[in-house]
């Protein structure tokens, strides 16, 4: 009878979560996949403030009275 309430329950789907996710903290695999999304999220902050400078740039260009047609245009990613 415990097995069908544990069946019923979903309980080998939890084991299942829980069996894989012991086998990748020990295998080191939740680390390095730790350390790729901070490695990404570091260039994302990188790009971002590489746009952001280039803009005050072109809008500092604008302003001294440069124009728009002469500054390249913005990258293609």
């Amino acid at each position: 009878m415990l097995t069908t309430w544990a069946s019923a329950l979903g309980a080998g789907a939890i084991l299942l979560k829980l069996t894989e996710a012991l086998i990748k903290r020990f295998t080191g695999k939740q680390q390095r996949e730790q350390d790729a999304w901070e490695q990404r999220d570091k260039e994302a902050k990188v790009r971002r403030l590489t746009e952001e400078y280039a803009h005050l740039l072109r809008r500092e260009l604008i302003d001294a009275g440069y124009d728009p047609d002469e500054i390249p245009p913005w990258p293609k990613y």
